[in-house]
């Protein structure tokens, strides 16, 4: 506790010296409305808004960093905070977190659909929206430790529950601007969840802080996704062309991760000659009278690669580790996120806003190389943590590593994939 403490006055120390220097010195204000005030209200601008200028809705060098220092800060008081609380961080718990990061692309989708206006606007833009799940995270996480810890009883806890989940969200309907599903509907879903819950799960969620918070979060996102379906689809073929691209790529880096651990690494003589086929049948594809062509391509890219499965070279035991569960999850999120990207931007006009994906882009032409880039960064993240000497010792910062490294693939993406689709 006293090392979350010592973190928390640095925090804040650091954030009070911020707040006087962009008061006071002229330059740094300057520099800090250019750099990091205007590319979030830029963001927040309406498209087509005459006085609005768009021309700073972007991630630039500077606040990328500072993004990324607040980050690692976050990261580490977080993962001090869940160890004060008790809280074990496993495969369970980032299955829990799953909902909530799909919530973070749901709700920037909402802003993208105008359902918020400033300031609340403001934290539903990335990167602020991070700061604002982690802390809708954390409160459930903490209401789910005191409801453990607490001897009240599983009746009056439930009772409360389920009164603060409709209230809270009556006050929300009252108040905020916009136009929001009716407290009536989502009282009949909280009495549902409730119904469910008392059922297959009997008091289990009021005395584990991880189911209540998995729930928690389900609800969250079924009330947030309900607001957002009131608006009309515009391209709905955009879910199913994403999850089908990125369920493919994660069931081959499984065979393959099984393969090679088992059987050897594929022969890369027949491998290379199986991607020279299927480049030579991309070649004539529009040639008139090909048939014939294409069939000794398919042929020849069949037999290439059976080649390479049958005369494998010598087995590599750590591509096991690709097969592991946790590991496939961020392969599949990160997935969604690049083949949301390689789609809106070369098949519905989408723009990339990020300074090191926007270079490759331009570099290669074409956004479809967002998932093999994707593909090394997170394996090699798993090669590192897997070749990391005390894992066992970190085992609990390790999975809240892989849990942050998912949000920042399965949260942008659902995003990108719900911004098209809706057409925001």
């Amino acid at each position: 506790m006293k090392q979350i403490q010592n973190n928390l006055y640095t925090s804040v120390g650091l954030l009070v010296a911020l707040v006087l220097m962009i008061s006071f010195v002229p330059q740094i204000n300057s520099f800090w409305e250019e750099y990091f005030v205007s590319p979030i209200q830029s963001d927040a601008c309406e498209v087509g808004d005459a006085d609005c200028d768009r021309t700073g809705a972007k991630y630039n060098i500077y606040n990328t960093i500072a993004y990324g220092f607040c980050f690692f800060l976050f990261f580490t008081i977080i993962n001090e905070l869940l160890t004060f609380w008790k809280i074990t961080i496993d495969d369970k718990f980032v299955f829990n977190s799953i909902p909530l990061l799909i919530l973070g692309g749901v709700v920037r989708t909402l802003e993208d659909a105008d359902s918020f206006e400033p300031p609340i606007q403001y934290i539903m833009i990335s990167p602020l929206i991070y700061g604002t799940i982690t802390g809708i995270a954390l409160f459930f996480i903490a209401l789910g430790v005191w409801l453990a810890n607490s001897e009240t009883s599983s009746k009056t806890k439930a009772i409360g529950l389920i009164s603060f989940a409709i209230g809270s969200y009556g006050l929300w309907w009252y108040f905020a601007p916009g136009e929001w599903i009716h407290p009536s509907s989502w009282s009949l879903i909280v009495l549902s969840a409730a119904a469910l819950t008392a059922e297959f799960l009997r008091s289990k969620p009021l005395k584990d802080p991880i189911i209540f918070f998995g729930i928690a979060s389900t609800l969250f996102l079924i009330l947030a996704y309900l607001n957002l379906s009131q608006n009309e689809l515009v391209n709905p073929e955009m879910l199913w062309d994403t999850v089908i691209i990125a369920g493919i790529l994660t069931a081959l880096i499984w065979i393959s991760g099984s393969f090679i651990s088992s059987r050897g690494i594929p022969n890369v003589m027949f491998g290379l000659l199986f991607i020279l086929f299927c480049f030579n049948l991309y070649l004539v594809r529009d040639l008139d009278n090909n048939s014939t062509y294409v069939m000794l391509m398919s042929i020849g890219a069949l037999t290439s690669l059976i080649g390479s499965l049958v005369f494998s070279h010598f087995k590599w035991s750590p591509a096991s580790h690709l097969t592991n569960p946790l590991y496939l999850i961020l392969y599949f999120g990160h997935f969604i996120d690049g083949s949301a990207t390689y789609l809106g931007i070369d098949k519905y006009g989408y723009v990339e806003k990020h300074v090191l994906p926007t270079w490759f882009i331009e570099e290669f032409g074409t956004a479809i190389v967002m998932l093999p880039l994707k593909f090394l960064v997170v394996t090699g993240v798993i090669l590192a943590l897997e070749n990391e000497e005390h894992k066992e010792d970190q085992k609990q910062m390790i999975s809240l590593l892989i849990l942050f490294l998912l949000a920042l693939g399965l949260g942008p993406g659902t995003r990108d994939i719900l911004r098209i689709m809706f057409g925001t």
